[in-house]
């Protein structure tokens, strides 16, 4: 009579075989959840900061008194994210606009009360738009403004 004790070679590698297999797929779906998760939290805090620029607006705050006036080196990006947006999601044009305003992660949680952003913003106060100088990434896109995720 034969022994049947131990695994065979087979089995080894076919249990291999799957286990890959499934760590392939737990793999994508940790990449699809972590890029929604980025996603969601920006729309998230886009929209806190929304909800504080209108409040600003509405009681008649002058927007100059609020963050920081724009370098060259921020009307440069600004202006770059502009070209870049081919589906005119950014109603802002001017770059010179008085009313434009510039808001580190600082100035984020001073003026917004908003902690843990890692994101630069550019608000506009005449057309309440908010534009994040970071972006988002979505299904390859790079989003700037909360509209059109």
């Amino acid at each position: 009579m034969k022994n049947n004790k131990g695994i065979t070679l087979v089995a080894v590698i076919l249990t291999v075989i799957i286990l890959v297999m499934l760590a392939g797929v737990i793999a994508i779906e940790i990449g699809d959840t972590y890029e929604k998760s980025s996603v969601v939290q920006f729309i998230a805090y886009m929209k806190m900061i929304q909800k504080k620029v209108d409040f600003y607006v509405e009681e008649g705050v002058n927007c100059e008194n609020l963050g920081r006036s724009l370098t060259l080196e921020n009307k440069s990006n600004l202006q770059n994210i502009i070209d870049l947006d081919y589906q005119n999601l950014i109603s802002t044009s001017d770059v010179n606009s008085t009313k434009l305003r510039y808001f580190n992660s600082t100035d984020i949680y001073k003026y917004f009360d908003i902690a843990d952003i890692n994101d630069e913003i550019i608000v506009n106060f005449e057309n309440r738009e908010i534009i994040s100088l970071t972006g988002v990434e979505k299904d390859g896109e790079k989003y700037y403004v909360e509209n059109g995720l």
